[in-house]
């Protein structure tokens, strides 16, 4: 399993040219809306990125300090 940094992400949408949309780790509704993806892409999406997904939510959950969206 390859971990790409959120930067290299970044970089190979952009050189696709795709849409991207930032999540935050302290938006109270970013865990949510991570496992709504999962979800979504539970039967089309490689395993490793599937885990890595939801390792995110949960780590974005467990932050304190969380807020509403600004």
């Amino acid at each position: 399993m390859r971990n790409l940094s959120d930067n290299e992400c970044f970089r190979k949408a952009a050189a696709r040219g795709d849409v991207t949309f930032t999540l935050v780790g302290q938006d109270v509704s970013s865990p949510k809306v991570i496992c709504e993806w999962i979800k979504a892409n539970i039967f089309t999406c490689p395993e490793d990125k599937l885990r890595e997904a939801l390792n995110r939510a949960i780590a974005m959950r467990n932050l304190s300090g969380a807020r509403s969206a600004d």
